[in-house]
């Protein structure tokens, strides 16, 4: 089965920082690795007109297979199809772990809730501000943060996996790693 993937594009080179394109390339990355698919990935400039005029102004991710003749647009049918294809095949990558769900559910939440009241905190002064220089609502923030991090560290650690759940990627790793950079990156800045 072969299946093009279009990603949100800045300028039609470089790859957008949609989450949603990510975790679902993730997906379908897991399914090439072991054979069910071949995917191309195909950047695209979704302010261009020809893009408008293709997709009805829908935005990425669209995945296309060509052989069928389909198209997805909507974020629950792109992840329905990689669940069927998943599925069918019988890849685990949408197998269930209540432990994993506990510990990544409000991750991002959380990190979110922080970035938000440090970027407020820091308006109105003129250097970024450290985190020992916060404000104790602010650093509960950073806390819970960290936390979960330190969660999903051992938890990785006490199974001794490369992945959450295994061997193989799973809907959770999926999930987790383009979270993970882009709090990385946005750390980076937020913390200098």
């Amino acid at each position: 089965m072969a299946v093009r993937w279009e990603a949100s594009g800045i300028d039609s080179r470089r790859i957008g920082a949609c989450l949603f394109c990510q975790e679902f390339w993730m997906e379908l990355y897991a399914l090439y690795e072991i054979g069910v698919a071949r995917v191309e990935v195909k950047t695209v400039n979704v302010n261009s007109e020809a893009f408008k005029k293709n997709f009805l102004g829908a935005q990425p991710p669209i995945m296309i297979e060509e052989e069928k003749g389909a198209t997805y647009t909507d974020n629950r049918e792109i992840e329905g199809r990689i669940f069927h294809l998943a599925k069918e095949f019988q890849v685990p990558l949408f197998e269930k772990d209540p432990v994993v769900e506990k510990r990544i559910e409000s991750l991002y939440r959380n990190f979110k809730l922080f970035l938000r009241a440090k970027t407020d905190y820091d308006k109105e002064r003129r250097d970024i501000s450290s985190i020992e220089s916060l404000p104790p609502q602010i650093k509960t923030h950073c806390n819970r943060v960290v936390e979960q991090l330190a969660g999903i560290d051992q938890l990785l650690a006490d199974r001794g996996t490369r992945y959450l759940l295994g061997p193989s990627m799973t809907e959770y790793d999926c999930e987790l790693m383009p979270r993970l950079h882009h709090m990385r990156i946005i750390g980076q800045r937020l913390l200098k």
